[in-house]
């Protein structure tokens, strides 16, 4: 029988008494065949939330049956990777992932939308956080219920309205956003795949160049948009239309005539393509 690295052959057992003596055993390996044994109960484990290994606790905030005691305990842990693992653990209860919406560190936040324990408490948790980031990421998941889109439609930051309104799957949220007084929002409800072909000839005539370059990549809108933007405006926006796949060859040859220089090369090198 191999034996295991620092234990003897009395502490090779696996019943209780012999688990509690190896728990606190000096060497942090034998700690570790602890904190990692399917057999260790739930009292032994939590008496190791504050092992002074890193490695240790690491193993535990791994665990996918740990007592929950003992992961609210591991959500201050001092140690990034272990509240790391503690975030990607998939048993990690709603109530510890609320308490890791205030981490200290961006990479455990981040990774709390999309847990699969992340419910309607929790993400009403990411809604109030000072972490736009994290608001917006949020704002990007699909399947969101209505009370949380409605905190998410009068966030205050435009970026995190203009995740939403790129990832709304409910046409009446997306309806709202389409409204929205910065472009920045109007211009995520243009990528969405569920903006319709009218709300898109809406946008067509927006009042924003970005937004109306945002419509061009729809690839829904009917030819007589596509010639009026041929002759829109905006460089940007004419740029856009020659550069981009869809746009009919006859609106391209359009482009190519155009005033400004840098739209009449990319709609030359579209036609050069072409042939």
């Amino acid at each position: 029988m191999r034996q295991e690295p620092g234990a003897s052959k009395a502490e090779r057992g696996t019943d209780k008494s012999h688990l509690a003596v190896r728990a606190r055993d000096r060497k942090v390996q034998v700690r570790l065949t602890v904190a990692t044994d399917p057999a260790a109960p739930p009292e032994i484990l939590k008496a190791m939330r504050t092992d002074p290994s890193r490695s240790v606790r690491r193993a535990l905030a791994a665990r996918t049956d740990a007592p929950g005691r003992l992961l609210r305990e591991l959500a201050r842990d001092s140690d990034l990777k272990t509240r790391q693992l503690l975030a990607e653990n998939p048993a990690c209860p709603p109530d510890v992932l609320i308490t890791l919406v205030e981490d200290g560190h961006w990479s455990v936040r981040w990774s709390l939308p999309e847990h699969p324990a992340a419910n309607i408490e929790v993400c009403h948790a990411i809604c109030r956080s000072t972490d736009e980031d994290l608001r917006r990421l949020l704002a990007e998941r699909c399947g969101l219920d209505d009370e949380t889109n409605a905190k998410l439609v009068s966030d205050p930051s435009p970026n995190v309205r203009a995740g939403l309104a790129a990832h709304a799957d409910a046409p009446d949220v997306l309806a709202i956003l389409m409204a929205d007084a910065d472009p920045k929002v109007r211009t995520g409800a243009a990528q969405n795949p569920l903006t319709t072909t009218d709300q898109h000839r809406l946008l067509v005539r927006d009042r924003s160049a970005a937004v109306r370059a945002a419509a061009v990549m729809s690839e829904q809108l009917p030819y007589e948009d596509l010639q009026r933007l041929a002759h829109d405006r905006s460089v940007n926006v004419r740029w856009w239309l020659a550069t981009w796949s869809t746009t009919p060859e006859s609106i391209v040859r359009v482009l190519a005539e155009d005033s400004h220089p840098d739209v009449v090369t990319q709609a030359k090198a579209r036609l050069r393509k072409s042939t």
